[in-house]
C-alpha cells in the first residue's frame, strides 16, 4: 500500500512583480531543503542558482517557466517560498556604520517589495544603431557562465549589460541577442564610447530589485543606523 504524500498542494498566493499575475505556491519540503543546503554549502554560485530555480519550479507545481521570468521575479518568489517554509523572520548581523560593531537585526520577509515601472527600453546609440534593453532572466545568466566568475563591480556591470540586451537594431535589420555569442556581444559593448555605455549602464543600475530599509540603534556606540538591503544575498 502506497504511503500518502504530505504538503504537496499549493496553499499560498503571491503577485509576480513583473507581470502583476497571481501565483500559487507551497513551502519547500525536506527533499528540496536538502538540495538548497548542499548548494549553499558548496559556495558555488551557479549551483545555488540551479537549486533556487528547481525549488521555485517544484513549489509552484510547474505553473511557471522559471526561465521566462526576470531574475528579480525569481528572487522574490523564492524569498516568499522561504518565508512560508522556515519562518517569515530572518535574523541578520549588520555592521554599524560608525563603529562597525555587528548588530543583530530581524527582518520580516513579507515586508519586502519589488517596484517595477517598465520592463524594456529602446536606447539610441547613434543615428544608425539602437538597442532594446530588457530585464534579464536566469536563462541568460546560465548561458553566460562568466557572470558567475567576475569579482569586480565594473566587470559585473558589463556582464549584466550583455545579458540585458534583447536586440540590436540597425536601419536594415533587427539582430536578436539570443542568436549571438557572448564574445560577439562583448565586442559590441566594448566598442561603445563612454556616453553610449553610460546610457545602457543606467538601465542596468535602475533595474528593479528586492529591497527593504531597516533602522537600528547600535548596541555598542548608540549610533542610529539606516541600511537599505538590496538583492537576495542581503537577506540570507
Amino acid at each position: 500500500m502506497a504511503l500518502p504524500l504530505l504538503n504537496a498542494a499549493p496553499k499560498y498566493e503571491l503577485i509576480v512583480p513583473s507581470t502583476g499575475k497571481k501565483l500559487r505556491f507551497r513551502p519547500f519540503l525536506v527533499k528540496e531543503q536538502k538540495v538548497l543546503l548542499l548548494a549553499y554549502e558548496s559556495q558555488d554560485k551557479k549551483q545555488i542558482v540551479n537549486a533556487i530555480l528547481d525549488t521555485v519550479t517544484a513549489c509552484t507545481s510547474g505553473d511557471i517557466d522559471v526561465f521566462d521570468l526576470t531574475t528579480f521575479d525569481i528572487d522574490y518568489i523564492f524569498t516568499q517560498i522561504r518565508s512560508k517554509s522556515v519562518g517569515e523572520k530572518v535574523d541578520l548581523q549588520i555592521a554599524c556604520s560608525s563603529c562597525e560593531q555587528a548588530n543583530d537585526v530581524q527582518v520580516n520577509l513579507e515586508d519586502i517589495k519589488v517596484e517595477v515601472e517598465k520592463d524594456s527600453e529602446i536606447i539610441k546609440l547613434n543615428d544608425e544603431i539602437s538597442i532594446k534593453m530588457k530585464y534579464p532572466n536566469y536563462n541568460r545568466f546560465m548561458l553566460n557562465s562568466k557572470i558567475f566568475e567576475v569579482t569586480s563591480a565594473s566587470e559585473m556591470i558589463i556582464e549584466i549589460v550583455i545579458s540585458s540586451i534583447d536586440s540590436i537594431m540597425t536601419e536594415e535589420e533587427n539582430l536578436l541577442a539570443k542568436d549571438e555569442s557572448r564574445e560577439e556581444l562583448l565586442s559590441f559593448v566594448e566598442s561603445m564610447n563612454a556616453e553610449q555605455f553610460e546610457k545602457v549602464s543606467r538601465f542596468v543600475e535602475s533595474m528593479p530589485v528586492m529591497k527593504h530599509e531597516i533602522n537600528f540603534k547600535c548596541i555598542s556606540c548608540g549610533e542610529e543606523n539606516t541600511r537599505l538591503l538590496q538583492g537576495i544575498d542581503d537577506f540570507f
